[in-house]
């Protein structure tokens, strides 16, 4: 699946663009759950690069990266929303399946990941990276070990509703970095879901702001290092995905029924992530 944006998007069929809204729903709910990032599902589900691309040719070609991201954008929004109401109760229920169902997601995202990796052809070098990548994710437990003694404020100021914006934002634009940890590291996921819960607009605006500006100071960085290094920046993000997805394996639910449940929603993630990989969602 190509990385770049060729072809000027004037009429976007409502297909394309109804499936470019659920993958921005997935990036979204990725950008809040334990464990996983809105980059890393952008990645899998291989929108990733054409994303960053639009966003930092914005200004360029305004008209046709508007057209690519109005419906992810859309999607995203709907997705976090989503995540911090719907998803955030029904985690507090049935946290082992949801993790079911989204590592379903990422494992059925790989052969596209790997395909787009490999574009320019394998090199063996690009395992370091991959083990780069690994080592990354394995701190990342260590910080979610330390985020269990972190003190959860009752809610966050203008300022610290900015910083975690930008938290959220950098988790997209630098696929594999896990914004929840880093969020529960200081104290701020569970404020952060109550805002957008209970509809905060104050909280939310902020967190908005601070998401619009990590984009826009980060975004070029991110696609310069994709164009520049593509197979050592995909397989760094493949040893991170796959350690973070061993590191929040939630293990099979006691019972065969709720172990069917588990295996079943991996099975459903995971093709559907396939499905959506192999139709031309760009």
């Amino acid at each position: 699946m190509s990385g770049s944006l060729e072809k000027p998007e004037a009429h976007l069929p409502p297909r394309a663009f109804l499936l470019r809204m659920a993958v921005g729903v997935v990036i979204g709910i990725g950008g809040i759950l334990p464990g996983v990032s809105g980059g890393v599902m952008a990645v899998s589900l291989g929108l990733y690069v054409p994303m960053i691309q639009a966003l930092a040719n914005f200004f360029k070609t305004p008209k046709k990266s508007f057209h690519f991201l109005l419906p992810v954008g859309i999607g995203a929004v709907a997705g976090f929303l989503l995540g911090a109401v719907v998803l955030k109760n029904a985690m507090d229920r049935w946290y082992e399946q949801v993790l079911w169902l989204f590592l379903g997601l990422v494992a059925g995202g790989l052969p596209g990941f790997i395909r787009e990796a490999n574009e320019g052809g394998f090199n063996r070098r690009y395992l370091i990276a991959t083990a780069f990548g690994a080592a990354l994710a394995a701190i990342l437990l260590i910080l979610d070990n330390d985020s269990q003694s972190a003190v959860e404020l009752e809610s966050l100021t203008p300022w610290q509703a900015l910083a975690s914006g930008a938290v959220v934002s950098a988790g997209t634009v630098f696929p594999g970095l896990s914004t929840s940890f880093i969020l529960m590291y200081l104290g701020w996921y569970k404020p952060m879901m109550d805002a957008f819960a209970g509809l905060q607009a104050v909280t939310v605006i902020c967190v908005g702001i601070g998401a619009a500006a990590c984009f826009c100071a980060t975004v070029r960085a991110a696609r310069w290092i994709f164009d520049r290094f593509h197979g050592y920046a995909y397989y760094a993000v493949l040893g991170f995905l796959v350690v973070s997805a061993a590191l929040i394996f939630p293990g099979l639910s006691q019972g065969w029924l709720l172990s069917a449940v588990d295996i079943l929603l991996a099975a459903c993630g995971a093709a559907g992530a396939y499905l959506m990989g192999r139709i031309n969602i760009q």
